[in-house]
């Protein structure tokens, strides 16, 4: 089987980059304008936290729907049905009013499109960017949900009002489906849907132990950012001892998560690449990683912690690539049921970052601190991060130490000056 690096491969990584960081950046908004919420809805952290982890909660209901209709009806279709949800969802964000619950069901629609997006993007980025292009490609993708964070957490920071951030994100949402329309194409030759009878399609994937290896593989490493991303500007304007902080806490979130969105990009191909198999690098990035969450809510607020959220970034970037990547680098994954597979994938993926941040560190951390904010109280939250990190790295062993990227042996021919490669 040939497979083409064919040129319109770039506007299929473009569209759905764009279309990432606009319903990233919608997410990831309260984070940035933490306080505020808080302060116009009447909650407490516990409560905020749910806002940000609810679409996930979503994205686990219905990732392997999303993933199964993909093989069996198409792609695009179950695509734009979940870009139309997070519009709804924008769209009904800003008609809350101040309501809680009007915001957490509007925000929970918008998770739909998750659902369909981390089910389906191994699938779209294997058979548009084989062998060693996909880890590239994947790391652009990654980069998108670090780039639409960045940009939500600096302009969360430094919004007067609620109802700005959401008739801002919105705008997005829209222009992000219209790049998606006008950039998107089936491929040329992977279109086929599945006629495999549904029964023994889903039997064999859900018999697969690796598949559920590196399904909690994604719950660990997905839910461990998501803490990042929900706490770390209220944790660090704690730190700081002064709520006026909050824009300067939003600046560092939005220095790391810049960071963490260029790193994704590089150090697939830079520093992943240079191993021939992924549990070496990825248990490198795992413990630099805890190391730097373990540590910097014990220091006094000050270089140090720029430094920290500076350094951590390097290290987590790879590990979303390499999670996303995994569906597609398993030996025992057929082509075919890719989209099912990443939908089981993506469904451990959301639940991780819908349950770990609200509903488990959360609780401990209150639990052990004694209240629902404070030093304290973030400081165990961040604690418990590092913990995951080190659960994810042992996680590695639920399933082979699959190689970098997808095995592929390249022939001289180019074609309008692309290679074609032959698996």
């Amino acid at each position: 089987m040939e497979e083409q690096l064919l040129p319109r491969r770039w506007g299929i990584l473009v569209g759905m980059t764009l279309i990432l960081v606009a319903i990233q950046f919608a997410f990831i908004l309260p984070g940035g304008a933490a306080v505020l919420i808080m302060m116009t809805y009447q909650i407490e952290p516990m409560a905020f936290s749910m806002i940000m982890s609810i679409p996930y909660f979503a994205g686990f209901l219905f990732a392997i729907l999303a993933g199964t209709l993909a093989d069996r009806v198409g792609l695009n279709k179950i695509l734009l049905i979940g870009f139309a949800c997070a519009l709804l969802g924008s769209i009904g964000r800003i008609l809350t009013a101040g309501s809680y619950l009007g915001l957490f069901l509007s925000t929970m629609v918008m998770g739909f499109a998750l659902a369909a997006l981390n089910a389906n993007s191994a699938k779209l980025l294997r058979y548009w960017f084989p062998g060693k292009s996909n880890s590239f490609a994947m790391g652009v993708y990654t980069a998108g949900m670090s780039a639409g964070a960045a940009i939500a957490l600096y302009y969360g920071s430094h919004i007067a009002t609620v109802e700005e951030g959401w008739i801002f994100s919105t705008v997005l949402i829209v222009i992000g489906i219209i790049a998606w329309i006008v950039l998107y194409r089936d491929h040329p030759v992977h279109n086929e849907l599945s006629r495999e009878p549904l029964g023994e399609y889903m039997k064999e994937v859900l018999r697969n132990k690796h598949v559920w290896g590196i399904s909690i593989f994604a719950l660990l490493v997905f839910g461990m950012t998501n803490v990042n991303g929900s706490y770390m500007v209220p944790a660090v304007t704690t730190l700081a001892g002064d709520p006026s902080f909050a824009a300067e806490a939003g600046t560092l979130s939005t220095v790391n998560t810049i960071i963490a969105c260029i790193a994704s990009m590089v150090l697939p191909v830079i520093f992943v690449a240079r191993f021939k198999n992924m549990r070496a690098p990825a248990w490198i990035c795992f413990i630099g990683t805890a190391v730097c969450f373990g540590v910097v809510f014990f220091l006094p607020y000050g270089p140090i912690t720029w430094a920290f959220f500076i350094i951590c970034p390097i290290f987590m970037a790879s590990l979303m690539p390499i999670t996303k990547m995994l569906p597609a680098l398993l030996p025992s994954v057929k082509p075919e049921h890719l989209g099912v597979v990443g939908g089981v994938q993506a469904t451990f993926q959301n639940f991780g970052m819908f349950l770990l941040a609200s509903y488990v560190l959360s609780p401990i951390a209150i639990a052990v601190s004694g209240a629902p904010d404070g030093l304290g109280y973030y400081q165990v939250i961040f604690v418990g991060t590092a913990v995951l990190c080190i659960l994810g790295a042992l996680s590695m062993f639920l399933f082979p130490n699959v190689r970098s990227s997808v095995i592929m042996e390249v022939e001289e021919e180019t074609i309008g000056g692309d290679v074609t490669p032959t698996v």
